[in-house]
Order: structure tokens, then C-alpha cells, then sequence
């Protein structure tokens, strides 16, 4: 039998492995049912090569704020957006952009309100950022719908990983290698002429295997653009081929991925007033925005056991990300940025901007209505080695890790044709010109070493940790500017006492650093943090709780330019600029029980909260940025998930879920004195999601789901220009078979 890949009962077998994760990371499932010595060998085994938090089994293991969302925890709701995933992970906050979250904005404790470029985010243990130190932003964010969990770690563990260990991981785990003949199938029909399919097929013969992997996926979208028949939707190909050898005391495996995805997204979005009327429109002058991305990749992971307490696994990794955006930059003169506010705000130039956008005025500017090409590729490639022991000195225990990273980015701007212009007639777009060319070529390049030991002495253990990293960046090579290299040693500590069996006082603090990036000129430092948490943990059969106080002291927040984040000023050239030193602390609460076991029913509920409050203490290095005393942007004070299931032992399984986010500012600016903040703050969001399955035979499974059940619109996010609202009622159906 085989826990993750396939059972006679596949359901029940999930099961089993999610209560495990639960019983260390706040997970919630059934009770554990028995399982055999070669099933929980197979789940320690799968896991231990990529996860990033300690030993699923043991609480005691990891040093800070740590949750797993296992592979039956996501088959509950069957999201195929991250955000709605991850927004049931405390401490970490989530804003929809296009709706859909294919461009994710997280952030956890308040890092960076970007997207998603001060958060480490790895898939089977390895950066996948487009560029890891060149460029972190998330206009490439694998594909959720392949995973089979997720983790996120926080707190002095996170610099066992890099390089940006400001505030979080979140470690995507990719379908594993089968040890057996089997396959799965999951295909989906929806509103908005959804269709997802996602399936996989593996084998073994002696010391070989492998596993074949694909998922195709497309949407109309919930946004109609105006006077066109056409929907804001996507389109998403996946391919995987992992192959594997093992031998009595190595493994080697090679992984190869293919990706290809459109995205027919917007940097513009809507007036105020214009959201309220129809949060689903959008401005038919967007027509001809449009992302094609996709990544090619390849990674060969290597395991050599030298000893049984000695192991060396090394991982080389190289992939080519590409992103090639047609977006709308300007109207009438008017760059993207300052058009919603023109017109929310009554500008002189509001009613002639307000008719354009409506297509019942034609453009009267010489550059009318432009698109820039932003065609960008990244190459990023690297070869790491850890070396992992355990020894004992005198009553103390040991559990070294010593690891060692070469890495290197390069980005590109390829466009042949930099700005295309088109002239408003009659509300249809009309070519007018193009300017020329795109082009330029940055580079990283950077040394990491790392060395954590977790020390365990009687009911204590400790984890000192030291990171070191070398980087070295070019703006352009094209013309050899700007220039960086900046070297940074962070430490950190994390303490755990058991109390007893069931309690467990966790503590610790750390340096945190992310990189600048390569646009950041010469004596640039990264973004520095010192973090600290402290709290508590209790675990006792079924019942879970987790209540975990943190404090993050930036001391040098940076703030990447981007037309999606644009910085002070308007700001959007693609720099970097440092933004003052800030304060944050909060509250994260999670807790997961069984409220009740009986005549064939289980009823597991979950709960995620989080608070967080916070503010600069130290105003920006330059003139028109951050003031001290400012509040934190997309900082939401309160977040809360609650979960509540019914599960029946004949099969069928039904599931609640009530989400928060409270309304929060999008500026630093907005509680500043004599600032109308009307047009400055998002609203605060309350929906429900409901799910249901139930098992046909031991290999088939039915389910459906509705998403936003009553309807719920708000507006959740302001940017790069206009309001811009979360998805309305979703219904889906779909299938899920185990061969």
C-alpha cells in the first residue's frame, strides 16, 4: 500500500497522512486509522527529500510558526486559486489582482506589499522565483493546482533557506514518484466555462522509476470586457517527467517541467463608481492587454547516505521563465497610475478621461491610447549541497545541517518594439505608430553557506543558526549599470521546552535579509529585519491549538518600483528604494479538534487567526517617501478562516468554510493628517465556500463545490489604477479517480 499515491481507499489513505501532519503543523482531519510499518516508511521517505519543516510527526521539531496544508486538506475545497489556499495559514495575508491568482500578492507579517517579492517561495525545496536574486516578483508562481501541499515556515528556520528570509517560506510539494504501478485523474467543469484536468501516471521495474504529469486548465474569467465578446480568462499547460534511480544508499533523480499559460490580465481597473455599478466590468480600451509566460525546467537531485547518521543531497536546478506582457501604459496622456484617481477625485480632465474609458469619446492626445511591450526572460541556475548528521556530545544530541549554494540569474528585456500607439475612434482602437526597441540585460550572481545544529538536552532543545551570503548584481550589461555587491551574515536562535506530552513553549529571533535586487546601485543593502516569536503549543488526540506572538523590526524596509507597485511619486522604473524602517507585531492563533465522533460521523473543524498592527518608526531616505509615524499599506489588522466538516464513514464528506480580511490601507499615506483616504483603502470581505464528495467505488469520487456562496463583492485591492474586486459565485463539479 502506498499512502500518498493511491490505496484501495485512496480518500481513507489521505486521511491517515493528514491527521499525521496534523498532529505537528495544525492541520485537521479524521482520526488516524492504522497504518501499515511500510506505509508510514513510505510517507517519511517521500517528504523528507523537499519539506522544509521538521519532522511531520513530532511538534517538538521545528523551532517557530510552522503549517502544513497537507494533500487531503487541499482536495477539500479543490481551489485552484493560492490565495484562497494560503489564506488559511496565519500570519500570512493574500490580495487578489486579477481574480483568478494566477499573479499572487502574498505577504507574511506585513513584509513587502508587492508581489509577493519578499517571501521565499521554493517548489520541492528550490527557489522558484523567475530570479531569486535579480528579480523575486510573482509574474510567475507555479502552477497550485499540481501540488500535492503546502508548507510554510517561519521564524529562525527560514535561514536555513534563501536568499529572502525576511518573514517567511512557502514550500510548493510537487507530485511524488509512485513506488507502484499506479495513476490519477481529477477533471473539472465550472461556471465561466471552466475546464481543469489534472493527471498523473507512475511506475516502477527494480531500482527504476518514474512519473508522467500533466495539467490543462481554462477559464472565461468572471471581468467582460466592453464592446467586445471577449472575457478576461486564462489558459495553463503543464508537463512533468520525473525519473528516478535507487540504489541501497543513493537516489538520483532528474525532474523536467514545461509550462505554457496565457492571461488576458490589466493593469487598469475601475472608478470607484464604475465598481459599484458592475464589479465585473472592464474597460474595453484594455482589449489588447494579454501575458504569455511559461517556464522550461530542469533539476537532477542526487542523495548519498554515507553513514546511517550521514547523509549528503545535492540539487542542481536550471530553468528559462518567460514574460511577455502587452499592457496598457497610457491614456490620452495620462499614464497608468493616476487615471481612476483622476476621475474619482472630480480632475478637470475627469469627464473627457471618464468618456474615453466608456468608449463614447474619442482620444485627443498625440500618444492617444498606448501599449508597452514588456517582453522579459530570466534564466536562473544554481547547484547547492547539504550535509545532514546526527551525533551526540556528552548528554546532547545532535542534528547538524551544513549546506553550500552557487547561483546565478540573468534577465532580459527583449521586445523588438518598445510602445504601440493606437488612437480611441468611436470606441475601437485604431494603430497609429510604434517606437523602437526593449532591450537590455541584467545579472546576478551570488555564494550562500549555511549551518544550523538542533541541539536536544532533557525536555529542551535549541537551534543556533548562521547564514552568509555573497551577491554581486548588474543593472544592464548592456551598459554596465548599475553595479552592486553586498555580503550579509545573519544568525538567528529558536528555543522549544516540553513541557509535558502535550504542551510545548516555543521561542526564538533572527536576522532577516532579502537581496535588492539588480537594479539597485552600488552600496545598496538588502531589506534587514530582526524577528522575533514567542508561544505556545498544545496538542492532545484530535485537539490542536497554536498561539504564537511575533514582533519584526525592519531596519531597512526596501520597496521595489513596479507599475503593479508603483513607489512614492509615482515611481515605475523597475529600482529599488529604500522606505524607512518599520514595526510590526501581531497575534497568530491557529487550533484544529474533532467536536464530535459518533455512529459513523466525525465532525473536524479548523480555525486560522491573525492580528497585526504596526507602523514606520523612521521616515524614507528620500524626499516624498515614507514618513515616520505611517501606517503599514495592505496590512489588514484581522484574518480568520473557520473550517467545519461533517464526514460520514460511508463516504460522503461536507465542508464549511467562513473567510474574513478586514479592510486595510493601500498607501502609508492614508491616516496621515488631512489626507482623504476615501479612494485609499480597500473593503473588508466576508464569504463562505461550501464542499461536498462522495466516494462512487474505492477508486472513483465525485464532488462539487461553490465558491462565494451569497455573492460577496468588495473591493480588495487598488492597483496599478482602480478598484479592484475578488471573483462572485463560482459552482464546479468534478471527478477524482485513482488506477
Amino acid at each position: 500500500m502506498n499512502t500518498f499515491c493511491g490505496t484501495p481507499n485512496r480518500k481513507q489513505a489521505l486521511q491517515r497522512a493528514s491527521l499525521l501532519t496534523s498532529a505537528a503543523l495544525l492541520t485537521l482531519t479524521q482520526p488516524a486509522l492504522s497504518e501499515t510499518p511500510d506505509e508510514a516508511e513510505r510517507a517519511v521517505r517521500v517528504l523528507d527529500t523537499v519539506t522544509v519543516i521538521g519532522n511531520i510527526e513530532d511538534p517538538q521539531s521545528t523551532y517557530g510558526s510552522a503549517y502544513t496544508l497537507t494533500e487531503r486538506e487541499l482536495q477539500k475545497f479543490e481551489s485552484a486559486n493560492v490565495n484562497s489556499i494560503l489564506r488559511s495559514v496565519p500570519g500570512v495575508y493574500v490580495r487578489e489582482e486579477d481574480g483568478l491568482g494566477a499573479f499572487p500578492r502574498i505577504g507574511i507579517r506585513a513584509s513587502s506589499s508587492g508581489r509577493s517579492d519578499r517571501i521565499l517561495v521554493l517548489e520541492d525545496g528550490v527557489p522558484a522565483a523567475m530570479a531569486p536574486y535579480a528579480n523575486t516578483s510573482a509574474y510567475y508562481f507555479p502552477n497550485i493546482s499540481r501540488m500535492r501541499s503546502v508548507e510554510v515556515l517561519k521564524g529562525p528556520e527560514t535561514l536555513l533557506y534563501g536568499p529572502q528570509n525576511v518573514t517567511g517560506v512557502v514550500n510548493l510539494l510537487a507530485t511524488a514518484i509512485p513506488e507502484e504501478r499506479e495513476g490519477f485523474l481529477r477533471a473539472e467543469i465550472g461556471d465561466n466555462n471552466t475546464r481543469r484536468l489534472h493527471a498523473w501516471y507512475g511506475d516502477s521495474a527494480g531500482p527504476f522509476s518514474f512519473l508522467i504529469e500533466t495539467y490543462q486548465g481554462s477559464t472565461d474569467g468572471f471581468q467582460k470586457i466592453d464592446r467586445t465578446n471577449r472575457t478576461a480568462g486564462n489558459n495553463i499547460e503543464d508537463y512533468v517527467l520525473r525519473l528516478q534511480w535507487a540504489g541501497e544508499r543513493q537516489r538520483l533523480e532528474f525532474k523536467a517541467q514545461q509550462n505554457d499559460e496565457s492571461h488576458d490580465v490589466s493593469y487598469l481597473g475601475l472608478t470607484d463608481a464604475d465598481f459599484k455599478a458592475n464589479p465585473d466590468r472592464r474597460y474595453g480600451l484594455s482589449e489588447l492587454e494579454r501575458m504569455n509566460r511559461g517556464r522550461t525546467g530542469f533539476g537532477l537531485h542526487h542523495e548519498f547516505e554515507l553513514t546511517d547518521s550521514w547523509a549528503l543531497k545535492s540539487t542542481a536546478y536550471w530553468t528559462d521563465t518567460r514574460r511577455h506582457y502587452r499592457r496598457l501604459n497610457q491614456i490620452n496622456g495620462v499614464a497608468i497610475g493616476s487615471i481612476t484617481t483622476a476621475i474619482n477625485t472630480g480632475a478637470p480632465n475627469a469627464a473627457l478621461l471618464q468618456g474615453i474609458l466608456d468608449g463614447t469619446l474619442d482620444t485627443t492626445h498625440a500618444n492617444g491610447v498606448r501599449y508597452g511591450n514588456n517582453f522579459q526572460e530570466f534564466t536562473s541556475q544554481g547547484i547547492q549541497t547539504q550535509l545532514e548528521g546526527e551525533f551526540t556530545t556528552g548528554p546532547l544530541t545532535h542534528n547538524l545541517t551544513f549546506g553550500i549554494r552557487r547561483h546565478e540569474d540573468e534577465t532580459r528585456n527583449v521586445a523588438a518594439a518598445g510602445n504601440e500607439i493606437y488612437q480611441q475612434v468611436n470606441g475601437s482602437l485604431v494603430f497609429s505608430s510604434v517606437t523602437g526597441p526593449n532591450i537590455n540585460k541584467g545579472e546576478a550572481e551570488a555564494w550562500s553557506i549555511w549551518l544550523g545544529d538542533r541541539i536536544s538536552y532533557g525536555s529542551w532543545s535549541f537551534l543556533p543558526v548562521i547564514r552568509y551570503e555573497d551577491i554581486k548584481t548588474v543593472g544592464n550589461v548592456l551598459n554596465p549599470t548599475p553595479r552592486n555587491s553586498l555580503t550579509k551574515t545573519s544568525v538567528g536562535l529558536g528555543v522549544n521546552y516540553a513541557v509535558d506530552a502535550n504542551w510545548t513553549l516555543l521561542a526564538g529571533v533572527y536576522e532577516g535579509f532579502a537581496p535588492p535586487g539588480s537594479s539597485a546601485a552600488e552600496g545598496t543593502k538588502g531589506e534587514e529585519s530582526v524577528n522575533w516569536e514567542a508561544g505556545v503549543r498544545y496538542r492532545k488526540g484530535s485537539l490542536g491549538i497554536d498561539a504564537i506572538a511575533f514582533l519584526s523590526d525592519y531596519d531597512n524596509a526596501l520597496r521595489l518600483c513596479l507599475v503593479a507597485n508603483p513607489c512614492p511619486g509615482g515611481i515605475v522604473d523597475g529600482s529599488t528604494l529604500q522606505s524607512g524602517a518599520k514595526e510590526v507585531y501581531g497575534l497568530e492563533l491557529g487550533a484544529f479538534a474533532t467536536l464530535f465522533e459518533g455512529n459513523g460521523f466525525t465532525v473536524p473543524a479548523r480555525l486560522s487567526y491573525t492580528y497585526t498592527d504596526g507602523e514606520y518608526t523612521r521616515a524614507a531616505d528620500t524626499a516624498g517617501g515614507v514618513l515616520a509615524g505611517d501606517t503599514l499599506d495592505y496590512t489588514p489588522p484581522h484574518t480568520g478562516v473557520i473550517q467545519v466538516g461533517l464526514e460520514h464513514k460511508s463516504g460522503w464528506d461536507v465542508y464549511a468554510a467562513l473567510n474574513y480580511t478586514d479592510a486595510t490601507c493601500t498607501t502609508t499615506t492614508c491616516d496621515r493628517a488631512g489626507v482623504d483616504a476615501t479612494y485609499l483603502r480597500t473593503e473588508s470581505l466576508l464569504t463562505m465556500d461550501l464542499s461536498a464528495s462522495y466516494n462512487i467505488t474505492d477508486t472513483a469520487e465525485i464532488y462539487t463545490k461553490v465558491e462565494n456562496l451569497f455573492d460577496e463583492r468588495a473591493i480588495v485591492h487598488r492597483g496599478a489604477d482602480g478598484a479592484r474586486g475578488n471573483p462572485g459565485r463560482y459552482f464546479g463539479v468534478g471527478v477524482r479517480l485513482n488506477f
